[in-house]
């Protein structure tokens, strides 16, 4: 199996540092669009669980996702806007929602939406497994077959947490 999917494996694995480090640009060094908005509707977002051995359903409360009148869409943590005017700070390349202002507050730390929150942390987290298991590809001839296996599903694993967690808050 080593031998059959490291070259591809290792080429995927290449793609994820480097989409990172564009959207780090893209986030902290480019300029922000400043869009004037409208918030128009909002809904709950909330999940339903249910234990193991539980026959009864039990619902959690992550916070509200918005609606503006220009078609954007964004999700808080729990916190409820008051307020209808607002500020939108997007990025340019990848168009993701940076910061959210009214005039008397900033919403910043509570945005869940887009690559913010709690899908920030799952991709640096798959971006520096990615860059340890270029390493070891690449540089550990000694790697073995269960080696291997161990760094596709480390990395898979973290994929389908990153795109779970963007399906949820987006």
């Amino acid at each position: 199996m080593k031998e059959k999917y490291s070259e591809i494996t290792l080429k995927i694995l290449i793609l994820i540092p480097i989409i990172f480090i564009l959207f780090a640009i893209d986030q902290f060094l480019i300029p922000q669009k400043q869009i004037n908005d409208q918030i128009t509707e909002y809904s709950k977002i909330i999940i339903s669980r249910r234990g193991k051995f539980s026959t009864s359903n039990s619902k959690e409360f992550l916070g509200y996702k918005y609606y503006t009148k220009k078609g954007y869409e964004f999700s808080l943590s729990k916190t409820y806007i008051e307020e209808n005017e607002i500020i939108i700070s997007e990025s340019y390349i990848f168009q993701n929602i940076s910061n959210i202002k009214t005039i008397n507050k900033e919403y910043s730390e509570e945005l869940m939406s887009g690559l913010n929150g709690a899908c920030l942390y799952i991709a640096i987290g798959l971006c520096a497994t990615s860059i340890i298991s270029i390493l070891l590809l690449k540089f550990n001839s000694s790697l073995s077959e269960n080696g291997f296996q161990n760094i596709f599903l480390s990395n898979a694993f973290l994929t389908i947490i990153f795109f779970y967690l963007l399906l949820i808050y987006n």
